[in-house]
């Protein structure tokens, strides 16, 4: 019977030199980072940027169709939390043997909050000079992850509170990284019927809901509870991919790009034949199975395109890109008090400006400081010295 090569022992013929030679062979540790990731955050980030990039053309063309489809890069960004950090936490899982809740809350509030209480401290310096008029509860929303239910509850957003209603999808984030690690600590068991079910039924919830009105309000959409569906289903299949039979079937059937040519081709019937009706629940699925797709096959030329410098320098900036960009591009007609750095090219300089300066200085930094106070179990890429990104 073979035997694996750490529980082989050394045969007392070998000689030195073969022992010395076996002894030197370095062994890689295993990475947690995913390039294909950052390349599908680009996709995300830009398609946010295009969606509030309203009324722009090129050559006397209109991007108005295009730009309709900009709103769903929020879903893609759900998507590709909800696979990667299931992942992680199944991998600290399987190595560990169980899931530090402590070491993931600190790694989550160094990589989340700095930044984005940088912006929140930019709005407010704005506020206190006279340029922008934000309130107070809705900042206060944004701060403390309540941003999308202030908002569905609410109804109306006063005009220069619209440069922080972004917060209501970082609201999202943080609550389902209050629920996921509970359900896979606590259901460890019983992890796949648990997130099936949970699946379905938040699947379910938003047609019912709005079909029969239940706690109806123009951003209704924003809840937790309505959004919720956009992570669960990429966790649950980040959970089925630990099985062998059904990442061999995935890796099968998503070979040629055929999952995201599919995709594709049912967000554009739901687009334009049936006047957007079932998108929501098309991209709830589509798009975690498209990120799936690349990450099964990065040698594809869509997962290599995704891999390329521009695409990944992009992603791993695209947090703070998705923070500045309603300043620079989500701009009010009748107020021109940041006219000139909200009108092209000047938005587009100035939001990469910040993104790149938001990223060494805050980000960078800070998530080194937390992966020092909490190491996670993989390391990550190299820019941030070996340790995990998620």
């Amino acid at each position: 019977m073979p035997t694996s090569s750490k529980s082989t022992t050394l045969s007392p013929s070998m000689n030195h030199e073969e022992t010395s030679q076996k002894k030197q062979v370095p062994v890689r540790p295993k990475s947690g980072y995913i390039k294909t990731l950052d390349g599908w955050r680009t996709i995300a980030v830009g398609a946010v940027i295009l969606y509030h990039a309203r009324g722009i053309t090129i050559g006397g063309a209109n991007f108005s169709k295009l730009q309709n489809f900009g709103d769903r890069g929020v879903q893609l960004f759900f998507a590709i939390s909800g696979i990667l950090i299931c992942s992680r936490l199944l991998e600290e899982q399987r190595m560990h043997g169980h899931i530090s809740l402590r070491g993931f809350y600190i790694r989550r509030v160094f990589r989340i909050q700095p930044a984005a209480i940088v912006f929140l401290a930019t709005v407010g310096i704005l506020a206190i000079v006279g340029t922008l008029h934000p309130t107070l509860p809705a900042s206060l929303s944004s701060l403390f992850c309540y941003r999308n239910f202030y908002e569905a509850a609410n109804g109306v957003t006063s005009p220069d509170d619209r440069y922080t209603t972004h917060f209501w999808s970082l609201a999202v984030e943080e609550h389902f990284y209050l629920l996921l690690p509970s359900l896979l600590i606590f259901g460890r068991k019983k992890i796949i019927p648990l997130l099936t079910a949970l699946s379905v039924i938040f699947f379910l919830w938003p047609p019912i809901a709005h079909h029969f009105k239940i706690f109806d309000s123009p951003l209704a959409a924003w809840r937790t509870d309505m959004a919720l569906r956009d992570l669960l289903v990429p966790a649950l299949l980040a959970v089925l991919l630990t099985k062998p039979a059904f990442r061999t079937w995935m890796t099968k059937i998503s070979s040629r790009n055929a999952l995201i040519l599919l995709t594709i081709v049912a967000l554009l019937l739901s687009q334009f034949l049936l006047k957007g009706h079932l998108m929501g629940e098309m991209t709830c699925i589509g798009f975690p199975l498209m990120v799936i797709s690349t990450m099964l096959h990065p040698e594809g030329w869509i997962g290599r395109l995704l891999e390329t410098r521009p695409f990944l320098f992009i992603g791993r900036i695209s947090y703070s890109l998705y923070l500045w960009q309603e300043l620079f591009f989500l701009h009010r007609k009748d107020d021109s008090s940041l006219r000139f750095l909200q009108s092209a090219p000047w938005n587009l300089i100035a939001v990469l400006v910040c993104a790149i300066l938001s990223y060494y200085v805050v980000e960078r930094p800070l998530m080194r400081l937390g992966h020092r106070l909490a190491p996670p179990a993989t390391p990550g890429r190299n820019d941030l010295g070996n340790v995990s990104v998620s």
